[in-house]
């Protein structure tokens, strides 16, 4: 078995253990009651570009506008972190 693994492939694992575990993060919002547990393991942050409402880009013709969010919570770190080490585990 190849012990080397692409760069592409493990950005692939984390960036899919990110969504699974956005999912999850989802899942447990809509079970756990309302309390602090919840907003525990639901508050999100959100950092990227774009949120402004005059951020236009001109190109002549063409207009368009441009953004990108993270939204970063406890459990897609946790799911971050599993992934990281599924792939560490399974050389």
């Amino acid at each position: 078995m190849n012990k080397n693994r692409t760069l592409k492939f493990v950005f692939l694992v984390l960036f899919f253990g990110c969504v699974f575990s956005t999912a999850f993060s989802i899942f447990v919002g809509m079970l756990v009651p309302d309390g602090v547990v919840k907003d525990f393991f639901i508050l999100t942050k959100s950092f990227g570009f774009g949120q402004s409402a005059n951020n236009w880009y001109e190109f002549g013709p063409i207009r368009f506008k441009l953004g990108f969010f993270f939204d970063i919570s406890i459990l897609s770190i946790v799911g971050f972190f599993i992934s990281w080490y599924l792939l560490r585990y399974f050389k």
